[in-house]
């Protein structure tokens, strides 16, 4: 039996971050009297385990979007209440999280996120057996500002399409913390477009414009991969690349790099995959 364990830390009171062996990351806050889960990884670590040893609380989960490996731990959370955005709600239709996908996420994410020998065999020895699929229409619909109270603490979502249409990040008002799952991270995918043409870089500008025009209300961002916080200007880095590649000022240029294939720009500590095959 493998002895990895995904780490968790603790990044404010009563706020942990729980890397999925660094492939992905869930956030736990506690209140004073429930707890949230935003996001789930992909479901290879035993997640209701792991909660249970940070808080006796009662939990509820909040997905920043549908892709599968946010949402793929919630076969390990049976009749678990859970919030998604509505426009993501068909994507376990176009992109379940079994084990077929867990096995894809393993080979292709573990050299570049969590490399060391025997890592992949041990993460998938960890598999869940015959889990089933997570069924998206059992959700509740998040909507723009709804808030969510855990006793003394409270979360408000705020709707950010771009990496995908149903995406939320959520302001905690208690930490100065937004968690913004893969809207903002140290590098974003945005998938290739019909044409290369850049709709989808102008709908990502305006949720970035968006949130730096509330930065005030938050310092640092919990975003879903490569660490777990990092300082709000990220996002007006984003920005500013976003403004530049809309009006020409910047180009960007075809990469393969790890396991991304497309055309990517760079400003600052930003990098943008802004037509992505992969």
């Amino acid at each position: 039996m493998s002895m990895l364990e995904p780490e968790v830390t603790c990044i404010a009171p009563d706020t942990w971050c729980i890397s999925e062996f660094r492939l992905v990351n869930a956030f736990l806050l506690a209140g004073r009297d429930k707890a949230v889960l935003i996001d789930t990884g992909c479901g290879i670590a035993d997640l209701s385990r792991i909660v249970a040893a940070l808080t006796d609380k009662p939990f509820f989960v909040l997905l920043t979007h549908g892709h599968a490996d946010h949402t793929g731990g919630l076969i390990r959370l049976p009749g678990i209440q859970t919030y998604v955005g509505p426009e993501d709600r068909d994507m376990n239709r176009k992109m379940p999280c079994d084990n077929r996908f867990r096995r894809m996420y393993i080979e292709y994410r573990v050299d570049f996120r969590f490399p060391g020998e025997g890592h992949k065999q041990a993460l998938l020895d960890m598999l869940p057996p015959d889990p089933g699929i997570v069924k998206f229409e059992d959700f509740l619909p998040l909507s723009e500002g709804m808030h969510f109270d855990l006793g003394g603490r409270t979360l408000q979502a705020v709707h950010t399409p771009g990496h995908s249409e149903g995406s939320y990040c959520f302001l905690d008002s208690a930490t100065d913390i937004l968690f913004s799952g893969d809207t903002v991270n140290n590098s974003i995918i945005l998938m290739r477009q019909p044409d290369n043409d850049l709709r989808l870089v102008a709908q990502y500008r305006e949720t970035l414009k968006k949130l730096w025009d509330m930065s005030d209300r938050y310092a640092l961002l919990a975003i879903g991969h490569d660490g777990s916080t990092v300082d709000k200007q990220l996002v007006k880095d984003y920005l500013d690349l976003t403004d530049g590649l809309l009006k020409g000022s910047i180009q960007g240029s075809y990469e393969e790099s790890g396991f991304r294939k497309g055309d990517v720009a760079r400003l600052g500590l930003a990098e943008l995959w802004y037509q992505c095959d992969a």
